[in-house]
């Protein structure tokens, strides 16, 4: 059989009719994963390198050896392969969304079978496009600003907003579109579309960064009233392999049980990803790049099950692969703690020709939900302590009696209801046996976020958005003191990251003079 060949589709044939339309859709989608290409490990490092990376290493609480020990020293340069990836990927995905808005524009409304199916494409999009947005405004604070009708090709060259406001109110808009269109549940049961609990959540980010806290609660309740998601009852089963939009998570990025998910591989599918070799021991055939800080395993009271879900440490076994972490007190010519992620590292790397991992990157958990949630309270006059209570009570294994035992899980779940210690009166005291200088309150929702979400998507940015960054770090890694060899001082201008070097040289609109202070 003989076909035409394009290579490139103009619009009139993306947007001839409603099936091709939905395909231009699946397009964007696919942009959540880099497109593989020959040389380069940016797809199959991505939802790490850079997402793991900027939101848990500045910490401390996670440390990177070789290339990426910088970001240990807070001595990270605008020259950062990272901060590249990011830039050129996050402005590839916004590129493409405003491409596809202004066409979508153009399409007759009898295409389409529903009248609401145009509404539903155009709310998904927007939600995208306002995702990528928040991650660079997150990053790296003022932006140039391509809207629908810019592209990278007829508008390379543009200066960054006067302010990372002009940021923060498109992305406002553009999810405070989508939550009005779009359903709690994915559109037409395709589990890895936008819902409305993902884009309310994005959107209550976006007031918190503003500082509209009346306006973030609002939004968070209503996610919570929803009854859609739940914590799950034992915290270990939340990052299981092959285990998909489970009751908890609000957003994740989902990579699939393919075939084959040997080498080779990624020369076939693009939805790849090898994180249990990038947060494996080294002597286990890891490559360094997510060590867990000593003062983090520490930090955990006595009960609460997270320590044990969340780490194996220095001279401890593997509970899934049942092999030894030495007893080494540090690895690498960079002297990194010998302790490992268990969320991501749930088998020897490339064991049963399994080299890229089934596992979904859980960028949203119901758990952010609650303690954000607590946060609008306390900053709006509310008491918000019930929902760390909450989060505390899943720690110590308070719902793990609710259900059976799982088959080849290799932790016995609590078979009789327990409650986590009060949390204010805990917090008061560790506020000030640590030395905080913070409400309890604000100390509370540190170290919670801290234990429940490590080598997740969040902390880092909790922290600077919330003022804590300089606290948290002088009070749980004081210079001199401590297993890590913390030796710089505190600059808040590392609260956002370096405008990319390539971005400085290529777009005659951003000149050095341009680049964020300090860098």
């Amino acid at each position: 059989m003989q076909i035409d060949h394009y290579d490139i589709l103009e619009p009139d044939v993306l947007f001839s009719n409603e099936e091709a339309i939905i395909q231009g859709r699946n397009g964007i989608y696919d942009l959540f994963y880099p497109e593989w290409s020959a040389g380069t490990d940016v797809q199959k490092s991505w939802n790490i390198k850079p997402q793991l990376a900027f939101s848990n290493h500045p910490t401390l609480d996670t440390q990177a050896s070789g290339w990426d020990a910088e970001f240990t020293r807070h001595a990270w340069r605008p020259d950062k392969d990272m901060f590249e990836d990011s830039w050129k990927q996050c402005y590839k995905v916004i590129d493409r969304t405003n491409r596809f808005l202004v066409n979508l524009s153009n399409v007759e409304d009898d295409i389409f079978e529903d009248a609401g199916t145009r509404d539903m494409i155009i709310a998904q999009t927007r939600a995208i496009r306002g995702f990528f947005y928040s991650y660079l405004a997150q990053n790296y604070g003022r932006l140039p600003m391509l809207l629908e009708g810019d592209t990278y090709m007829d508008s390379p060259y543009k200066p960054r907003a006067e302010s990372v406001q002009e940021t923060w109110d498109l992305i406002i808009e553009d999810f405070t579109y989508a939550e009005r269109i779009l359903d709690w549940k994915p559109w037409k049961g395709e589990y890895g579309r936008i819902t409305k609990g993902m884009v309310k959540n994005y959107l209550a980010q976006a007031y918190m960064y503003n500082r509209q806290f009346a306006d973030a609660a609002r939004e968070l309740k209503s996610i919570i009233d929803s009854g859609v998601y739940d914590l799950e009852e034992c915290y270990a089963l939340i990052h299981r392999e092959g285990y998909y939009w489970g009751k908890e998570s609000v957003w994740e990025i989902g990579y699939p049980r393919f075939s084959n998910l040997n080498w080779g591989a990624d020369g076939v599918h693009d939805a790849l990803w090898w994180p249990a070799y990038l947060t494996a021991s080294p002597d286990l055939d890891g490559w360094g790049s997510l060590f867990i800080s000593y003062e983090f395993c520490d930090s955990f009271e006595p009960g609460d099950r997270r320590l044990e879900y969340s780490v194996v440490q220095r001279g401890q076994q593997h509970p899934y692969t049942g092999e030894m972490v030495t007893d080494d007190q540090f690895r690498t010519a960079d002297n990194m703690p010998n302790n490992y992620s268990l969320k991501l590292w749930k088998r020897r790397p490339g064991s049963e020709e399994v080299v890229f991992n089934p596992q979904s990157a859980i960028w949203v958990r119901y758990a952010a939900v609650l303690l954000n949630y607590a946060e609008c309270l306390f900053e709006t006059g509310g008491d918000g302590w019930p929902y760390i209570q909450q989060i505390r009570n899943r720690a110590w294994g308070g719902l793990e009696h609710t259900i059976s035992q799982p088959a080849d899980f290799p932790f016995d779940l609590k078979v009789e209801p327990v409650q986590a210690p009060d949390a204010r009166e805990f917090y008061t005291r560790y506020r000030s046996e640590k030395g905080y200088t913070s409400d309890a309150w604000k100390v509370a929702l540190t170290i919670e976020r801290r234990h429940e979400f490590m080598a997740e998507y969040s902390f880092w940015y909790d922290l600077t958005r919330t003022g804590m960054a300089k606290e948290f770090l002088d009070c749980e890694y004081p210079i001199g003191k401590g297993i890590t060899n913390r030796q710089f001082e505190y600059q808040s201008y590392r609260e956002i990251y370096p405008i990319p070097y390539l971005e400085i040289i290529t777009n005659r609109e951003i000149g050095p003079e341009n680049q964020n202070p300090g860098y």
